[in-house]
């Protein structure tokens, strides 16, 4: 019988060497390996999984590279088990088997807090993970509430990850936890801390490191430790004394020198944010036809990112480490936009015309960002060079249009309707 129609790619230095089987499996040639290859085997029947066997006499001769091995195989029929190096050992395999990362990358631990600006991390890092190959473990604050978003959608959307419910303010249970959550898991190669604030958070993490295969202590920081205004780049003053986030950071300079990166990430929005005020504030006054009170000029660029861009950025370490290591990145969108932008944007949205009043720049109000005729945005270029993140996929103007999601979800919520207070808008 013929071999399942399926899809073999081997992938490695930007290139990728294409292979089809249609009945029996043909395999295209290539003139030379590729360093540092993966093999990707998709199967278009959604078979279980898909391996390459020896050579049989139906397949045409060729040369493939399979992992960092860059062995050469002579002709490769596809079939429903095989791999380049026998069973599939740690490949990743998606539901139904659709696509089998034949070079899985680790095992990857996230530390997720209980909510806030940055609750909706740890369910978009997961899937940013996965999608590289990584086996994803997560440890989910009890306190958050398992009924509201994300926390409500990890049965349905993280099925093969491990997700461990634990109390974080409970040290050595903390520890005792997350120790046996991977203790039946391949060794834990990176670890993701979405919670610490202080540096005596982290010793139940610090203690899945200690393998030989351990790579690399992603800590999600914080960029309200800059103590400059406008522009912000990592090497800027940070404030004195140092922020709990701070002295994490020193912390993990101390504990895993070079095996350790900060990422500082400033405003975060995404489909399941635990946090809305940063958007609403304009689509709550632009839609009840409501003056947009904003401090200085409203030309002051800000940096609002959508939490898939911020998955992205970091899980852009993985296959980084040596470059990553010892760092600090700023973490945010590509793409800033300013105060004025987002008020007409958001008056476009309802269709009405956005009121936007000036208030003496400093002014402390209700407005959601600073309010200096600097403004306060992080730059990215930095994550950009060293771990050659792509950038931003979304933009948050397009997000709160009349068709982004972010206001038909505003729509959706009913917060278009009945009253807000506006006591604090400074007008």
């Amino acid at each position: 019988m013929p071999s399942k129609v399926a899809q073999v790619a081997a992938v490695g230095a930007g290139a990728y060497v294409g292979l089809s089987t249609l009945g029996s499996a043909f395999v295209a040639p290539v003139t030379k390996p590729l360093p540092d290859a993966k093999v990707q085997i998709s199967s278009l029947r959604g078979s279980d999984s898909a391996t390459a066997p020896n050579a049989t006499s139906r397949s045409t001769a060729a040369t493939a590279v399979c992992g960092i091995l860059g062995a050469a195989v002579a002709g490769v029929s596809v079939k429903r088990r095989s791999s380049c190096r026998g069973p599939t050992q740690n490949a990743a395999v998606s539901r139904r088997g659709r696509t089998v990362a034949m070079a899985a990358t680790g095992h990857a631990v996230i530390m997720q807090n209980k909510g806030g600006g940055h609750g909706e991390i740890g369910y978009h890092l997961a899937k940013a993970l996965q999608a590289k190959g990584l086996k994803v473990t997560m440890l989910q604050d009890s306190a958050a509430k398992k009924s509201k978003v994300p926390y409500s959608l990890y049965d349905a959307d993280l099925k093969d990850a491990t997700i461990e419910w634990i109390d974080p303010e409970d040290t050595q249970a903390y520890a005792d936890a997350a120790m046996a959550a991977v203790k039946d898991g391949p060794p834990v190669t990176h670890v993701f801390d979405n919670y610490s604030k202080k540096p005596g958070q982290i010793a139940p993490l610090l203690a899945l490191t200690s393998s030989p295969d351990f790579k690399m202590y992603t800590f999600i920081s914080s960029a309200g430790m800059y103590t400059s205004k406008g522009e912000l780049s990592e090497d800027l003053p940070i404030k004195d004394p140092p922020t709990g986030q701070r002295e994490v950071e020193l912390k993990l300079d101390a504990a895993l020198p070079k095996k350790w990166c900060s990422f500082r990430p400033q405003y975060i929005y995404g489909p399941h944010t635990n946090k809305r005020g940063y958007l609403d504030w304009f689509l709550e006054r632009a839609v009840r036809g409501l003056p947009l009170p904003v401090p200085g000029d409203a030309s002051q660029p800000v940096n609002v990112a959508h939490c898939e861009d911020v998955a992205s950025l970091l899980s852009s370490v993985v296959g980084k480490e040596d470059a990553a290591g010892g760092e600090v990145f700023n973490c945010g969108t590509s793409s800033n936009v300013t105060y004025k932008e987002l008020c007409d944007a958001a008056g476009k949205a309802v269709g009405k015309d956005a009121e936007i009043v000036a208030i003496p720049a400093g002014t402390k109000t209700s407005f959601p960002f600073r309010p200096n005729q600097e403004g306060f945005y992080v730059n990215v270029n930095k994550a950009k060079e060293k771990l050659g993140w792509e950038g931003a996929k979304y933009n948050v103007l397009d997000d709160i249009s009349a068709e982004g999601f972010y206001t038909k979800d505003f729509v959706s919520l009913g917060l278009d309707k009945g009253d807000i207070d506006t006591s604090k808008d400074g007008i």
